[in-house]
């Protein structure tokens, strides 16, 4: 027979573990293609920072001997996808018609002449990075990845009391572009209020009545009735037989509320098919 020290290790141990785990996990949760909330309610909300236009930067990068000047334009949209606007009369190829977050433009400019210092630039390259749809946070809520399978790009989120601005952190590996964006909206903040709903108070209140009765039970039969084993356990007789209850609650409630029907036996009052007789 279980003993009940050894029932009250086994729930102890059991809570410990849960409890453990609840609060060693302080991650934030995504809340949406632009929000996450750690438990404690606080996260990032880049909400506000939405706009009709896209955040962009530029960037430069010398390539073959100072021959060829490569130029990267990033346009960034938080929390939402819309379309870009594109100069359909210049010579550009793109995969950015569609509505999106994130977009690469990647134009060249060749040395025609290194004495006048003449260039000549190509059309340019229009390259879809990414949509709001898809955002997935990092546990410290400091950065969301948009994936683009298989490369993604990664948006750092900087707290900053400047004016929101997009930055290039990164393009050493081109299938993981890196991007920073400064804003106000990427410091930590209150994102629920703070105090319980209702629907929390009233489970409080559930499991404070659960954990009272079975404290008082459990000590009511073993000190005063001087139970044992799995016998301190109040209403035994009860919880044991819970599963047929319901299960018999189920068959009652199929069978249309009403009793199954029964053979043909001696007449007995009230009638044993009735709803009396329950």
């Amino acid at each position: 027979m279980i003993s009940f020290d050894y029932m009250s290790r086994v729930c102890f141990l059991y809570l410990a573990v849960l409890l453990t785990t609840v609060y060693t996990e302080d991650v934030c949760v995504k809340k949406g293609p632009c929000t996450c909330e750690f438990p404690n309610g606080t996260g990032i909300d880049l909400t506000p920072t939405a706009k009709a236009t896209f955040f962009n930067t530029q960037t430069y990068k010398l390539e073959n001997s100072g021959a060829r000047l490569a130029l990267s334009t990033f346009y960034y949209h938080p929390c939402s996808d819309i379309v870009l606007p594109i100069n359909t009369s210049a010579a550009a190829t793109t995969t950015c018609k569609d509505s999106l977050a994130l977009c690469w433009y990647i134009s060249y400019m060749d040395l025609l002449n290194t004495t006048k210092d003449t260039f000549k630039k190509d059309g340019g390259n229009y390259q879809y990075l990414g949509t709001s749809n898809y955002t997935t946070f990092s546990p410290d809520g400091k950065s969301i990845t948009y994936p683009n399978v298989p490369s993604s790009t990664v948006v750092m989120l900087v707290c900053a009391t400047t004016e929101d601005r997009l930055e290039v952190y990164s393009l050493d590996d081109p299938s993981k572009v890196v991007l920073a964006f400064y804003s106000k909206d990427a410091c930590l903040k209150q994102i629920e209020e703070p105090g319980r709903s209702l629907g929390s108070t009233l489970l409080i209140i559930f499991f404070s009545f659960v954990i009272l009765y079975i404290v008082l039970g459990v000590c009511t039969k073993k000190f005063l009735m001087g139970a044992t084993g799995l016998e301190v356990i109040p209403n035994l007789a009860f919880w044991s037989d819970l599963p047929n209850l319901v299960k018999d609650g189920w068959a009652f409630a199929i069978n249309g509320f009403k009793l199954p029907a029964r053979g043909a036996g001696p007449a007995t009052s009230p009638d044993p098919n009735s709803y009396d007789s329950i």
